[in-house]
């Protein structure tokens, strides 16, 4: 895939649940590509963060007017939770990308409904009929391997940026480093083992 550097605009949304950690993803991103002289704009969607609600952000590289992406504008979609996708799909540009964690769990109204939970099918279906290109990462399972179930956030940034090459690696540790310094050991365990499992995915 080409990197952002040989494209003009690279948009993302970013989904989950609170306490996930979007929004520190969605910092380290932007701080690598400052790091890297990309223009970026980063805008912190709403969302009940203390309370396990769905939660989002948007992320543009390049030129952009707006740091909000247009509906069925964005290149690529990183969700945290996999239901989550179904909030967000809306603004993914036909035969984009979507990453998610294959983790699934029950957010605030989910908790209180579980039947409100979309089944695997359903979800499946609705990303098909969006994109073909959807790579769900065990994001769960590698952050435990890492020691900080709090880092699924850092695995999913790796195993996207191992796929698509949008940012140098060094750019990225040094951002995570930055953003996040008192747990960034165990943060950049978890982003290379995000790495490390899609590069072997790759070369499978």
């Amino acid at each position: 895939m080409r990197g952002v550097h040989e494209m003009r605009n690279y948009d993302i949304v970013l989904a989950g649940l609170g306490g996930q950690g979007v929004m520190t993803l969605s910092q380290a991103l932007a701080s690598a590509a400052h790091l890297e002289g990309i223009q970026i704009k980063f805008f912190e969607g709403t969302g009940m963060t203390q309370r396990g609600g769905g939660v989002f952000s948007f992320v543009r590289f390049g030129e952009a007017y707006s740091p909000r992406i247009p509906l069925g504008k964005a290149d690529a979609l990183i969700s945290l939770e996999i239901s989550e996708i179904a909030s967000v799909i809306h603004y993914l540009k036909p035969q984009g990308e979507i990453w998610t964690n294959s983790g699934r769990i029950h957010g605030y109204y989910t908790k209180l409904h579980p039947d409100l939970y979309p089944p695997q099918e359903k979800l499946e279906s609705l990303i098909r009929l969006k994109t073909p290109h959807l790579f769900i990462i065990p994001a769960d399972e590698l952050v435990q391997e890492s020691g900080s179930s709090q880092a699924v956030n850092m695995v999913m940034m790796g195993a996207f940026l191992a796929g698509n090459g949008l940012l140098k690696t060094d750019s990225v540790t040094q951002a995570i480093e930055k953003t996040n310094g008192k747990f960034a050991s165990s943060n950049l365990d978890a982003f290379w083992k995000g790495y490390a499992f899609m590069k072997k995915e790759k070369a499978a």
